[in-house]
Parts: C-alpha cells; sequence; structure tokens
C-alpha cells in the first residue's frame, strides 16, 4: 500500500494507491498560481486519483468538487478532517504575550499564507472602517498573491500604516504569543478546502470572524461569525462586534473550543488506517 499525504503519488506502482486531495484550488482559482504550476498541479491531481484506489478529501465541500471534476471518483472518496496541531507551545499569559508584542489596543490577528483569494485588501479596508483607534491588525504568513500585492504601501494609502503588522512567517513561540494575544482572528477567503488556520484559532479560545463560503463557511457555521469576504462594511461590523460584545466573544469562544475539540489527528489517523485497510481489499 501507498498513502500520498498531498495531492500526489507516483502513477506507476505495483501496489494500491490512496491520495489525500486538500482543495482543488488550482482548478478554481488558477490566478493564485503561475500558469505553469497550476496545469504541473491539474495534472498531477488528475493522473493521482486516476490511480488511486481511493482518495481522501478534507471536507465535504472538497469530496464534492473531486467527484464533480473526476466523475470516476463516485463513491471512492472518503472524508477525513484535519485535526488542530498539539505541538505549538503553551499559550503564555496575555498580558506577557501583548507585552512582548507591544501592544495598548485591540489585536486583530490573521494567520496563513496570503494568495489573492484570501483578500487581504478587504480586512486592510475593513480595519480603516473599524471604530477603535488604537486597533492593530497583524497578518502572519507569507506573500504569495499573483500579482504580489504590496501590503504596506496599501496600509499607507489607507492611512492605517501605524496599525497594520506584516511580520511574514513566525516561529511557533511567535504565533502562541500572538493567539494569546488576539482579540479576534479574521480568516477572509473566497475558496478554501478545509481552514485549519481558523480550527487553530478556536482551539486556542480565539472568537473567530470568517468566511461565508465554503468550505469555512459550511465547517464552522455556528461558532463563527460568516461574513462575505469582499465586503468590507461587513467584515469591520463583525470585528466591531467582537470587540465591543462580551457576551458575543464569550459565546463565541466556547463554540470554538467545542468545535475544535470534535476533530483531533488521532481521530484522523484511525480514520486514514481503515482507508488504507479498505484500499487494500482487507
Amino acid at each position: 500500500m501507498f498513502f500520498a499525504p498531498a495531492y500526489s503519488c507516483p502513477v506507476r506502482l505495483a501496489v494500491p494507491r490512496v491520495t489525500t486531495v486538500h482543495d482543488l484550488s488550482f482548478f478554481s482559482w488558477p490566478a493564485d498560481f503561475s500558469r505553469r504550476e497550476a496545469a504541473l498541479r491539474r495534472w498531477a491531481v488528475a493522473a493521482s486519483v486516476g490511480v488511486s484506489e481511493r482518495a481522501v478529501a478534507v471536507s465535504e465541500f472538497t469530496r464534492r468538487e473531486l467527484e464533480a471534476q473526476f466523475p470516476r471518483l463516485a463513491g471512492r472518496v472518503r472524508v477525513i478532517a484535519h485535526g488542530t496541531d498539539d505541538d505549538l507551545p503553551a499559550a503564555p499569559p496575555r498580558d506577557a504575550a501583548r507585552a512582548r508584542l507591544g501592544l495598548d489596543g485591540p489585536l486583530v490577528l490573521s494567520v496563513g499564507s496570503l494568495f489573492n483569494r484570501r483578500r487581504a485588501p478587504v480586512l486592510l479596508e475593513a480595519l480603516r472602517r473599524v471604530v477603535h483607534p488604537s486597533a492593530v491588525l497583524e497578518c502572519v504568513g507569507d506573500n504569495r498573491t499573483l500579482p504580489r500585492l504590496d501590503l504596506s504601501d496599501l496600509a499607507a494609502r489607507l492611512g492605517i500604516a501605524g496599525r497594520f503588522r506584516f511580520p511574514g512567517f513566525v516561529d511557533e513561540a511567535g504565533l502562541a504569543d500572538r493567539y494569546a494575544a488576539a482579540d479576534v482572528f479574521v480568516y477572509l477567503s473566497e475558496y478554501e478546502g478545509f481552514g485549519l488556520p481558523v480550527l487553530e484559532a478556536m482551539a486556542r479560545g480565539v472568537p473567530v470572524v470568517t468566511s461565508v463560503r465554503p468550505a469555512t463557511g459550511e465547517i464552522f457555521a455556528g461558532a463563527a461569525i460568516l461574513v462575505d469576504p469582499s465586503d468590507s462594511s461587513a467584515v469591520a461590523a463583525a470585528i466591531e462586534r467582537v470587540l465591543t460584545n462580551r457576551l458575543l466573544r464569550e459565546d463565541l469562544v466556547a463554540r470554538g473550543r467545542a468545535l475544535a475539540a470534535r476533530h483531533s489527528w488521532s481521530e484522523a489517523a484511525r480514520a486514514t488506517r481503515a482507508v488504507l485497510d479498505e484500499a487494500a481489499g482487507r
């Protein structure tokens, strides 16, 4: 048995294969990739699922996309959701984390590699509309936008340069500090296969505002405020609600923790082993 956990597998093997597909963004949002990369990814996934006994999708949305794109997979896709990372450092005291980050007001946090579909300009515009003058937005992750967006320049043009931070990639201790210091976590995207950063924020007890689009709008409904990721006014209003409504914030934290507790890598491993056994005919 050969298990491929990320999109592609060897196409010439004499053993059964199972391939996990996390999303089909290179089909649905090809503009987020160079032409060559998008074409190679489409070819690799098509070839890999074509020779696999089973495919694993990380959400019902991705399963639907897979079966629509590759009708021959109907009945052969199994859904296994992500778990929450349990290897981050323990959450530091909030006051200590905020002191290390030099924060005086609310922290609006967003984590994840930046693609154009993740609407960073909308989030910056939303920050401009947020009433709290001391609110700071920090976007953590690599800038992978095509064409490349200069977010610092955009923040300057919006008049919020002093309220925007873009540290890029940070280590695990730095990420733990930011989750501890955050007042609201915002994850805007027109398209996701799952939205793992949202789950991780919920597990860390941060109230979440995220996209109504799939798959985040399906997976996290009821535990987050869902917004149109292209509507900066709606995003700003949602952020304001979380920052000003203590009862709402506490409710979102409780619902988020409960949802995150239902996702574990141990369960994902058990389900994956079951799919491998199924594909092997055991």
